[in-house]
């Protein structure tokens, strides 16, 4: 059994490991959450004409891309209304209602008439559908990890967290490998309907799977009723470094697998079908890292592995998109491989270090708030915003800049979260 504090300083005792049903409830969940979720930025590069004015091709595509962030508003709401749930009624209530929302939106978004169609009335019902998926999805993978890792002993949480990793890397795997099936069929504009409803569907699925699993009694012992106002307020600074931090693991995920299967075919003649072949391979590259660097957090601590990574991005994101100047397949595999493996670095151990920084009886609105701001306000933009920053200055390194600035945000993050744990270790 494991010890963690309460709010009032009150050790509680949790249990040392998760259930089967627990581990499997949690892991199938989140594997259909990040298919649902991933699938939109995947197809992005093949449904934009069929959503947008296909007049401008870049531009269709930086529209289409910027769908993705379209949730900054209401998947803070959702960390919200999720996270209140969570902490005050139980994890599992939570977990359920995220997931069926998700299966819901993710169904719409196959139902939508194209461009052609319906003219603007598309786009407006793709963005209403993003929207709500956005929130529906806030509640989900964060709470998921919670959910896992309190039933988990102290010194295997990084590990569990690697191991919850990899149940995202599967998700984005299916959707990528389905993509790249129907792409190389030359159907994909015709099929993609197909994969949103296989995903809702089996998401319905796993939410009902999810009802079944119950919350620890040791939860329940530290319920406390404070004020959504308060808890953002006690928890400001942990929610602004664990934003920045998740903000960081979403943009290195966003860039080597959405930015560069629009990004690399406008620079080069690399087709993007090529593309979706290397995404698949580097997703199996990213499924057996993960598990080997939380592995790692056995031998190396999670703070000085997430910190490394971090300064390596923000110190070589500039040079690794240098050689795009002349991209062949070598250098595209190089430079995903290279964010790849850092991103999996940083991010292997992220959910076991982010719980360590908020107490049990806020933890899942505040890591909920902070994955929230930080996929929508950091990571979605990444594509939308690489390729503005494209278009305005032709500069071929232009997306390095943005990488290289939330990589140097996200070690800073680390660094002062050790140095105040540090800090208050002296006091105690």
């Amino acid at each position: 059994m494991n010890e963690v504090l309460s709010h009032d300083s009150t050790p509680l005792r949790v249990g040392s490991s998760p259930s089967l049903q627990i581990r499997f409830s949690a892991m199938i969940g989140n594997v259909l959450k990040n298919y649902d979720s991933s699938l939109y930025g995947l197809l992005a590069p093949f449904i934009a004409p069929l959503f947008f004015d296909n007049r401008d091709p870049l531009l269709a595509l930086i529209l289409t891309y910027a769908l993705l962030p379209v949730g900054m508003l209401t998947k803070p709401i959702g960390a919200l209304f999720f996270g209140r749930i969570g902490d005050r009624f139980g994890r599992k209530q939570a977990l359920f209602l995220s997931l069926f929302g998700m299966a819901c939106a993710t169904f719409m978004m196959g139902c939508i008439p194209t461009y052609k169609e319906v003219g603007v009335l598309a786009p407006v019902l793709l963005t209403l559908a993003r929207m709500f998926q956005s929130f529906s999805a806030a509640g989900e993978g964060v709470g998921a990890a919670i959910f896992v890792l309190e039933h988990t002993c102290q010194e295997k949480r990084s590990f569990m967290s690697s191991l919850y990793g990899v149940s995202t890397i599967i998700g984005t795997f299916l959707a990528s490998a389905l993509i790249a099936f129907f792409s190389s069929l030359g159907t994909i504009e015709s099929s993609f309907r197909f994969l949103f409803w296989f995903g809702g569907l089996t998401a319905f699925l796993g939410a009902f799977l999810r009802y079944a699993t119950e919350d620890t009694e040791e939860f329940k012992i530290i319920l406390r009723k404070t004020s959504i106002v308060e808890t953002i307020f006690t928890y400001k600074k942990e929610l602004l470094f664990t934003t920045l931090a998740a903000g960081f693991s979403y943009t290195t995920y966003s860039t080597a697998f959405t930015l560069m299967n629009g990004y690399v075919p406008m620079i080069s003649s690399i087709s993007k079908e090529e593309l979706m072949k290397i995404n698949t391979a580097l997703l199996g590259v990213d499924f057996i890292l993960l598990p080997c660097f939380g592995y790692l957090t056995y031998k190396v601590k999670k703070e000085v592995m997430m910190a490394t990574a971090a300064l390596c991005l923000a110190v070589g994101a500039i040079p690794l998109f240098h050689l795009l100047y002349e991209p062949t397949i070598a250098k595209v595999i190089f430079l995903r491989l290279t964010i790849v493996m850092l991103g999996v670095a940083f991010a292997a151990p992220y959910h076991a270090w982010a719980i360590t920084q908020v107490p049990p009886q806020h933890r899942y609105t505040i890591l909920s708030l902070a994955g929230a701001f930080g996929s929508q306000c950091i990571g979605a933009p990444t594509a939308s915003i690489s390729l503005w920053l494209y278009r305005q200055t032709g500069c071929v390194i232009a997306p390095g800049f943005y990488l290289a600035v939330i990589a140097s945000a996200a070690f800073y993050s680390v660094l002062r979260c050790q140095q105040k744990r540090s800090a208050s270790q002296i006091v105690e």
